[in-house]
């Protein structure tokens, strides 16, 4: 296990899941280029989702109790990670992430591993287990859950090590085998092999 002297954020989870050069570009590079005309444009989505937020009832996602909190800057020394948090559900006996989508589609792979790093980071602060997840998929309005199961939970522990010793060994990791995700990566640019 590589030490947890590396300070990681939950969107190097999603972005080495969806390709590990992103986190190569970032943690090694210190490369972070201009947004995307669709990052742009689902953050405006976001903004426009967390303020409706505000004025919801927990319907959505099958609840009937809950305080919700946004914006939430979770991090642990112990996990040596950190990120921000759209919206948290505390409930008396659970916590349970939130995290605004701008999709149409099925819950992605990437996704599914940020909601764990946040559940293992909303554990630790609030004390309380985190069972599921929800991404609130914004162009259907609809919340999805997301069980958080003990083999997804080791799963993102190996991934925070493997980032930890891609950072360590400075080595340019091979890229995404899914090559339609480079079509629109802010990165792109700076895979010179892949072109």
């Amino acid at each position: 296990m590589v030490e947890a002297q590396v300070e990681l954020t939950v969107s190097d989870v999603r972005q080495f899941v969806y390709c590990p050069r992103i986190v190569y570009f970032r943690q090694c590079l210190g490369l972070h280029p201009a947004p995307t005309y669709k990052m742009v444009e689902g953050k405006l989505e976001h903004q426009r989702t967390e303020d409706l937020e505000h004025r919801r009832g927990l319907k959505a996602y099958g609840l009937s109790d809950g305080e919700r909190v946004f914006n939430v800057r979770l991090s642990s020394e112990r996990l040596g990670l950190a990120g921000i948090l759209d919206m948290v559900i505390a409930r008396r006996h659970e916590v349970i992430p939130v995290e605004f989508k701008n999709t149409e589609g099925h819950i992605r792979l990437n996704h599914k591993y940020q909601l764990v790093a946040y559940a293992l980071l909303a554990e630790e602060r609030w004390e309380l287990p985190v069972r599921r997840c929800f991404v609130y998929a914004i162009p259907r309005k609809a919340a999805v859950e997301v069980p958080i199961a003990p083999g997804a939970r080791r799963y993102t522990r190996r991934l925070l090590n493997a980032m930890r010793s891609l950072v360590a060994g400075q080595a340019v990791p091979k890229p995404t085998r899914q090559r339609g995700r480079c079509q629109e990566c802010e990165y792109r640019r700076f895979c010179n092999d892949v072109w």
